[in-house]
């Protein structure tokens, strides 16, 4: 039983910021209706921006992180500007493979100015261990627990509570009857990517802060969001962490209980099979339409 409760405590620590990246995910595609094959590359690249702005230029993580978060919003402004505007009102599978061909950029950027080895990253976080019952928790898990629960609260707030947000709403539910209302879609899709960006950023920082180190390997593992994604369906926020949460586990509990090489396989599988019981995912809502 202990065994199963520190798994569990480390599977949703990690579930934490699969579920962040997902969150992201889902604000865009709420939105905009883009399917963005990048996020996780977009995480990568902000835990190389942390390191870029803490190792290389030796600022104080005081300034480095705030700064790595500011960094994201021009960052996800381009990538809208040069892959996804372009082709606005063209169809669903043109844009997603230009998110593809974004994605592949960003993969080739970084070893040109970063290189291809390892980076170190010094962890700013507290590193304790407490023992609750004979299972050891990591004040690390913790705070990765806590910065991910703050982030969707913050995002929740946002997006019920401004005048933005409203508009964001809007946009998701209707894009067209959200023009005619005279809601500016393309000032709503910028907030969108920025926001989406600055979440995958900051999984990006927490990561690198988690590992102590920042490798190219984290592109791979933000792809897990997107099985979090579908498992808590498309456009459920809710669901994008929930989601992310449940592959977080299931990779901790398979690890543990039989082989880390197979726990990204077996996720996948357990994704299918949701996906025969529930294709609309967890949270997710079949749509309606009336002849």
């Amino acid at each position: 039983m202990t065994k199963f409760v520190q798994l569990l405590i480390i599977g949703i620590a990690t579930g934490s910021i699969y579920g962040l990246i997902a969150l992201g995910f889902t604000l865009v595609y709420k939105a905009t209706k883009v399917f963005n094959f990048a996020q996780g590359d977009l995480m990568m690249l902000g835990a190389y921006f942390a390191v870029l702005f803490t190792v290389t230029w030796g600022w104080n993580p005081w300034i480095a992180v705030p700064a790595t978060v500011l960094t994201a919003i021009p960052v996800g402004w381009l990538f809208q500007r040069v892959f996804v505007r372009p082709l606005i009102g063209q169809p669903f599978l043109p844009v997603t493979m230009a998110t593809i061909g974004g994605s592949l950029v960003i993969v080739s950027i970084i070893p040109y100015f970063w290189g291809v080895i390892e980076r170190s990253y010094p962890t700013q976080f507290p590193q304790e261990v407490y023992d609750v019952g004979g299972v050891r928790v990591s004040s690390i898990d913790l705070i990765t627990i806590g910065v991910s629960a703050a982030c969707v609260l913050a995002f929740a707030i946002f997006f019920k509570f401004t005048t933005i947000g409203l508009q964001m709403r809007a946009a998701a539910s209707h894009n067209e009857a959200a023009i005619l209302t005279g809601i500016n879609v393309h000032r709503v899709s910028l907030v969108a990517w920025g926001i989406g960006t600055i979440l995958a950023f900051i999984g990006g920082v927490v990561l690198a802060n988690q590992q102590g180190n920042v490798t190219l390997a984290f592109g791979a593992l933000g792809l897990l969001a997107f099985p979090a994604v579908v498992i808590g369906g498309l456009e459920s926020v809710p669901g994008a962490v929930v989601g992310g949460i449940i592959v977080g586990v299931l990779q901790a509990l398979i690890a543990g209980y039989y082989d880390p090489l197979a726990s990204t396989a077996l996720v996948y599988a357990v994704l299918l099979v949701i996906l025969l019981v529930k294709p609309t995912g967890l949270f997710g809502q079949r749509e309606i339409q009336r002849a």
